[in-house]
C-alpha cells in the first residue's frame, strides 16, 4: 500500500493599513450640522463624528461610518473593477502622447498644438454631453476623443492657414491657467469658507486666476509654451499612471470637473490624504516637467521663437518667383499653362511621317 505525503503550504498575507488621521472640519452651533466630504474612488475612508462640550469639558463620539466609494456589488463600476478599459486606452494614449509632448512639443509645433487643441475640445464637449444627455461612460468618452480630434485638427489648420501665433497661444495659455488654477484649489487654499458657501465667489477667482495665467504667457509666448508642454506632458503620464494605481493627484482636475457636473458639490470638502505612491508621482511630474522645460529651453535658445506659417512661406515663394527674373521657375509656365499645353499636344492632329515633296539633287 502506497503512503502518500500531503504538504500542506500555509501563505501568511500581511496587510499593512496606513491610517492616516485628518480633520475635516470643525462645526459650532451656529454652523449647519451637515458635512459633505468628496470620496476619494476605491480608497477606503472611515468617519466620525466628535462632540465636545467645551463648558463642562466633555465630549462624546458617535458612530464611525465606513464607505469604500465603490460597490462590491456592481459589475462595471465595483471596487475590483474600478477602471473601464475605454478609460485606460484613452489616459494610456494620453501619457504617451504627453510624454512626447513635455519633450518635444515646441520644436514639433504642429503636433503639439493638435495635442493641444485636442485636451482643450475634449474636455469642453465631455462636460457638455454629460451634463445634457444620458449616454453610459464609453460612449461619453468616444464622442468627446472624436468631438477632441476635431478640435486639434481645426487648431492647426487655423495656424497653417492664417499663421496667427497669438491665437495658439492663447489656448495653449488657457491650458496652463486651468492647470495652474485646478493646483492652487487643490491645496488648502480651496478649502476657505468663502468658496465652499458661494458657488460664484469660486468661479470668478477661478476664471481671475485662468486669465491671469494667459496674459502672462501672451508677454513671454515661447517660454511659457514650452512650460505648458512640460506641465501638461508631465501631468498626462501621472493621468496615465493613475489609471492602473489610485492616486490622489488625479484629482487635481477631477475635483474641478465635478463641480462642473454636479452643482451640488460645492460645498463638500475636496482634502485627500497623501500616500507613498503620490509622493512618487508628484516627483516623477516634476523631474519630467523640470527635464523638459530645461531641455526645450536650451534646445530651442537660438532657433526662431515660433516656426513659420507653411501657407505664408508657400505666398511668399511664390510672389519671389514672380518676380525674380533670375528664377528659372519665372520664365516657365504656370501650372495651368502647363496642362493647357499638355492638352493641346493630346489633341493636336500627327504630322505624318516621310517626305512629301521629292528631293531635289
Amino acid at each position: 500500500m502506497e503512503t502518500f505525503a500531503v504538504v500542506v503550504v500555509v501563505v501568511v498575507v500581511v496587510v499593512v493599513v496606513v491610517v492616516v488621521v485628518v480633520v475635516v472640519t470643525t462645526l459650532s452651533w451656529e454652523n449647519d450640522t451637515v458635512a459633505v466630504v468628496s470620496s476619494v474612488l476605491g480608497r477606503g475612508a472611515v468617519y466620525a463624528v466628535v462632540v465636545r462640550d467645551p463648558e463642562r469639558n466633555t465630549s462624546a463620539s458617535y458612530v464611525p461610518v465606513h464607505t469604500y466609494a465603490c460597490s462590491f456589488d456592481s459589475a462595471l463600476e465595483g471596487c475590483l473593477t474600478l477602471g473601464q478599459i475605454s478609460t485606460k486606452v484613452f489616459f494610456t494614449l494620453s501619457g504617451l502622447a504627453g510624454l512626447f509632448v513635455c519633450f518635444f512639443g515646441h520644436r514639433f509645433f504642429k503636433c503639439e498644438l493638435f495635442c493641444m487643441g485636442f485636451v482643450f475640445v475634449c474636455f469642453l464637449f465631455f462636460v457638455l454631453i454629460t451634463r445634457t444627455t444620458t449616454l453610459d461612460h464609453d460612449l461619453r468618452l468616444a464622442l468627446a476623443a472624436v468631438l477632441g480630434v476635431v478640435g486639434g485638427a481645426v487648431l492647426v489648420t487655423c495656424w497653417w492657414r492664417f499663421g496667427s501665433v497669438m491665437a495658439c497661444v492663447a489656448v495653449v495659455g488657457l491650458i496652463l491657467g486651468f492647470f495652474v488654477a485646478s493646483t492652487v484649489f487643490f491645496t488648502p487654499f480651496g478649502e476657505l469658507e468663502v468658496f465652499q458657501g458661494s458657488e460664484v465667489a469660486f468661479w470668478v477667482t477661478y476664471g481671475c486666476l485662468v486669465l491671469a495665467v494667459s496674459l502672462v504667457m501672451v508677454r513671454w509666448p515661447r517660454e511659457g509654451n514650452i512650460i505648458t508642454c512640460g506641465v501638461v506632458g508631465g501631468y498626462c503620464v501621472v493621468l496615465a499612471v493613475n489609471v492602473y494605481v489610485s492616486t490622489s493627484l488625479s484629482y487635481i482636475t477631477l475635483n474641478v470637473l465635478k463641480r462642473f457636473l454636479n452643482p451640488d458639490f460645492d460645498p463638500a470638502f475636496t482634502d485627500v490624504s497623501f500616500h507613498d505612491i503620490d509622493f512618487v508621482l508628484i516627483t516623477l511630474w516634476v523631474v519630467l516637467g523640470a527635464s523638459g522645460v530645461v531641455l526645450q529651453l536650451y534646445r530651442e535658445r537660438s532657433r526662431p521663437f515660433f516656426p513659420p506659417s507653411p501657407y505664408l512661406m508657400w505666398l511668399q515663394e511664390r510672389e519671389r518667383r514672380k518676380t525674380n527674373v533670375l528664377d528659372p521657375s519665372h520664365h516657365g509656365a504656370t501650372p495651368a499653362g502647363r496642362l493647357l499645353a499638355r492638352l493641346r499636344q493630346l489633341t493636336r492632329r500627327r504630322q505624318p511621317n516621310g517626305e512629301h515633296t521629292p528631293l531635289l539633287l
